[in-house]
């Protein structure tokens, strides 16, 4: 159970920065906000404040949302013209869809704005005082009879490129294997001072898919050593925590490019499950760093997500709002309706996808699994 509090816990924290950042956007604009709700599904208490918001917890401690004076729905994709009829003029001057359309690419760009905002302040605090737990580019073990192990590479050899390309941390050594395409690794190693070249062919462990054909995976049998704790100066804080944002939001660019290019499939991603797994895990060992950071990563993921170009989402309604400015029309409701209904489906699907590659990760599932399809 502790994986699925902290996991709650944690999504709640990165959630409630997001819908944050779109009720500050909001108010800062005129707009009138009637609910800000922590949690989806019916409420168990909240409270009014005195501009009328209805602060809200609810039954189902994962996500939340922000509603707005006008919305028809809680991803403020359409308006409520009959609640609307029952307001004043002045009331309806602060309804989200009353507002012109930069001040509501504002209030939908808010959102992801503080999830990276958020991102930025707990690098930058962490590095200042905890320290930020780093892998540094050094092997800490080696599997018997693996590829690596026949390679000649043992533990505390450091890894100084990959297919010619330099690494500053371990991430980097992973993220270089998983693009190589060649099927054969150059690596550049350094032990007591002597540097080496080591070509090592990761093997291919294949899974069977649930729906037919199978998951190929890169083996290779190096793993990381524990991570070290790096302070730095405010200065290399700040820049330390611009870089990493850069950094993660190109991983993420080149991640779902290689989705829609065909090179990466479905199956590498995870979802919930693998999410709540992975929070659990990190804090029984009591790496209080790691779950932080874990965080951080999480609200980056949620940020830049929310950024693409789909109705439901934030990008969506920037898209739309951008799209009606340039123009000077409003988009048919009923053809918004049509595009929000095939990507709620698309989103659905999606997240059935990855929790089905999650529960297949789970060691007795997948033997069950490949035990049924042979």
């Amino acid at each position: 159970m502790i994986h699925y509090f902290v996991f709650f816990l944690i999504i709640n924290i990165i959630v409630f920065v997001h819908e944050c950042g779109h009720f500050l956007a909001a108010r800062q604009v005129g707009i009138k906000v009637t609910i800000f709700s922590l949690g989806i599904g019916p409420e168990i208490f909240g409270f009014n404040d005195k501009r009328g918001t209805r602060w809200r917890f609810s039954l189902l401690p994962i996500g939340g949302y922000v509603m707005m004076l006008g919305d028809e729905d809680i991803a403020s994709t359409a308006e409520d013209e009959k609640s609307l009829e029952a307001c004043s003029e002045e009331e309806r001057k602060q309804s989200f869809f009353a507002k012109s359309n930069w001040e509501r690419i504002w209030v939908s760009f808010c959102g992801p704005f503080f999830n990276y905002i958020y991102a930025f302040a707990v690098i930058v605090l962490m590095s200042l005082s905890y320290g930020i737990p780093t892998h540094e580019p050094v092997v800490g073990k080696v599997l018997q009879s693996s590829p690596a192990e026949k390679a000649g590479i043992e533990p505390g050899d450091r890894v100084i490129s990959v297919n010619g390309l330099k690494v500053r941390k371990y991430r980097d050594i992973v993220i270089a294997i998983s693009n190589d395409e060649s099927g054969k690794i150059n690596l550049i190693t350094e032990r007591n001072g002597m540097r080496r070249e080591i070509s090592l062919v990761p093997e291919i462990k294949e899974t069977p898919k649930i729906i037919g054909g199978t998951k190929r995976s890169k083996i290779t049998g190096i793993y990381s050593g524990e991570p070290v704790l790096v302070k730095r100066s405010f200065l290399k804080s700040l820049q330390f925590a611009f870089g990493e944002c850069v950094q993660a939001t190109g991983e993420m660019f080149t991640v779902f490019g290689q989705l829609f290019s065909g090179k990466k499939s479905l199956d590498d991603f995870g979802g919930v499950v693998r999410m709540a797994e992975v929070s659990g895990n990190l804090s029984k060992v009591g790496n209080f760093a790691l779950l932080i950071m874990f965080t951080v990563t999480l609200s980056l993921n949620l940020g830049f997500i929310n950024l693409f170009p789909l109705p439901i989402l934030d990008g969506g309604k920037i898209l739309f709002s951008f799209a009606e400015e340039i123009t000077g029309k409003k988009l048919n409701k009923t053809l918004q309706e049509y595009i929000m209904m095939i990507c709620a489906i698309l989103l659905i699907l999606l997240m059935l996808a990855t929790t089905v590659n999650d529960i297949l990760r789970i060691e007795a599932v997948n033997k069950f699994v490949s035990g049924i399809m042979g």
